[in-house]
């Protein structure tokens, strides 16, 4: 399916969510930024990324501590590679992404 809907230049659309968690441990939850409003408690995150249309590309389980910006190179990279593109345009939120963050992603570019 993605080689039907993506190629070089193509639109990706990426999000990076979280869960709290209870009950047994889990080595991915750590305590960091709760947008479940759940303060204090441990949580994984998960980044999504889709194409211009919303169809699922990837997705990614990171470390409940991962701040949104430092997991956008290595998405940009991984939809490279598994999709044999050489760019990509990629739409996050103004929490993910600044000039700074699409240096080394755009390099390679």
């Amino acid at each position: 399916m993605a080689r039907r809907h993506l190629g070089d230049g193509a639109l990706v659309l990426y999000h990076l969510s979280s869960s709290y968690v209870e009950g047994r441990p889990c080595p991915l939850a750590k305590i960091g930024y709760s947008r479940d409003r759940k303060k204090g408690t441990p949580q994984v995150e998960y980044g999504l990324a889709t194409d211009g249309e919303g169809r699922p590309l990837a997705v990614e389980v990171v470390p409940g501590n991962t701040g949104d910006p430092s997991t956008v190179a290595a998405q940009v990279e991984k939809i490279k590679g598994r999709f044999h593109l050489q760019g990509v345009v990629l739409v996050g939120d103004r929490g993910m992404l600044s000039g700074a963050d699409l240096r080394p992603a755009r390099s390679g570019r």
